[in-house]
């Protein structure tokens, strides 16, 4: 499987400023799923790369295979989608960039009652975008690619956005338990509140991050923290699985293969995670100086906590009434939406709003330090809806 830059991906962001209307609904990063394709070369050329808003990966047909061919996508809720794009500049060959490609939408299931939405005529480019002449309401698009450019082996799409609005909002359920994986062993994820918090069956695997939508944000850590990086998975909408893909700390590539499948609704254990009884926040203070609270969300271009921060805050409370001598800062960071000194100042108001709830729990106003810092300690590009997702956060760091 090829690997692809941190620009390459996108997951579900509620983005500062972001016109609705024109989101990339279709975006793994904003909730989409393949749900089939009917040919997939493989290596590193599957539809999932459709999706990755990279234009340097993408699908292709088997060789040979006679289209047309079907790639069925589905969106993370009910949506009405008003224009669709597509980039091909990245196909091997102009010839293999598909040529007529039929665009349908479905509002009943994966499988039934596609109607179509638009039909296109493509060129080996990128940013192809066209508006949809009477917009189409639904959760399922299909695309069929019904000829190419010319070659009689392979049929190439690099990316697919679909634009529009969500119309629905669906609550997501609890997602601890325990998950199987093919490479990584068994994951083991409690959540509390938006806070998630684990470990994995392989070299000492421990997560912690937090639940947004349909979308989790992970740090990861192997080997008693001897590497470690971020994660990002996209819940399926069985509701009992995850696709999503990894990093190692310090790099631009992203890896595929963090694919989980519900195999109990118990959270189970490792020998080096002390379960629900433990405190990450505290142990990633204690050992790293520093962590990285997923768990902590604003309401969109907001400074007001999220009901479901409670516990990251509360356990940043434990922690500092646990260990009285800490005294820490508080930083807040944004993504590159909307303008730097607007930024700055959300940043700013999102860490007093910590401190805040942190003196209302009984913690010392004079332990702890505000800092916000906007757009301008990016931990990933802010060139896609992925890299966006993590570097809206809050961090909290020991001197």
């Amino acid at each position: 499987m090829k690997m692809f830059s941190a620009a390459a991906l996108a997951l579900l962001a509620f983005v500062s400023g972001a016109q609705a209307q024109d989101k990339d609904l279709a975006a793994f990063a904003n909730g989409g799923l393949v749900e089939s394709s009917s040919s997939d070369y493989g290596g590193g050329w599957e539809a999932i790369f459709l999706l990755d808003e990279n234009p340097r990966s993408g699908w292709a047909s088997v060789k040979g295979a006679k289209g047309p061919f079907e790639i069925v996508v589905s969106l993370a809720e009910r949506s009405e989608i008003h224009a669709v794009a597509f980039d091909t500049a990245g196909v091997e060959s102009p010839e293999r960039s598909a040529k007529a490609v039929d665009v349908l939408i479905s509002d009943t299931s994966a499988t039934a009652g596609f109607k179509p939405l638009t039909s296109v005529s493509l060129k080996a480019a990128d940013g192809q975008r066209f508006a949809v002449a009477a917009p189409g309401t639904g959760r399922w698009l299909k695309l069929v690619m019904k000829s190419n450019n010319g070659d009689p082996d392979y049929t190439e799409v690099m990316n697919f956005r679909a634009f529009g609005k969500t119309l629905t909002t669906t609550p997501v359920a609890n997602v601890s338990g325990t998950y199987a994986s093919a490479q990584f062993g068994n994951f083991h994820l409690l959540q509390t509140g938006a806070q998630l918090s684990g470990c994995y069956e392989h070299d000492q695997g421990l997560v912690q991050g937090g639940l947004e939508a349909q979308l989790m944000r992970l740090t990861w850590s192997q080997g008693g923290g001897k590497t470690s990086g971020p994660a990002i998975m996209v819940q399926a909408r069985d509701g009992k699985s995850f696709k999503g893909f990894w990093q190692n700390a310090g790099e631009t590539d992203w890896h595929p293969g963090w694919d989980l499948k519900k195999i109990s609704d118990k959270v189970g254990a490792c020998p080096n995670w002390k379960g629900p009884a433990g405190n990450v926040v505290a142990d990633g203070l204690a050992q790293a100086g520093r962590v990285r609270l997923y768990g902590i969300n604003f309401d969109s271009d907001s400074d007001r906590l999220r009901a479901d921060a409670k516990p990251a805050v509360d356990q940043l409370r434990d922690a500092l009434k646990t260990n009285p001598s800490w005294k820490v800062t508080i930083e807040g960071h944004t993504d590159s939406t909307s303008t730097a000194a607007h930024n700055l100042d959300l940043s700013k108001r999102r860490a007093a709003a910590v401190k805040a709830a942190l003196v209302a729990g009984g913690i010392d106003a004079v332990r702890l330090t505000t800092q916000g810092y906007g757009q301008t300690k990016p931990v990933a590009s802010n060139d896609s809806e992925l890299g966006r997702a993590q570097n809206r956060r809050v961090e909290i760091a020991r001197p």
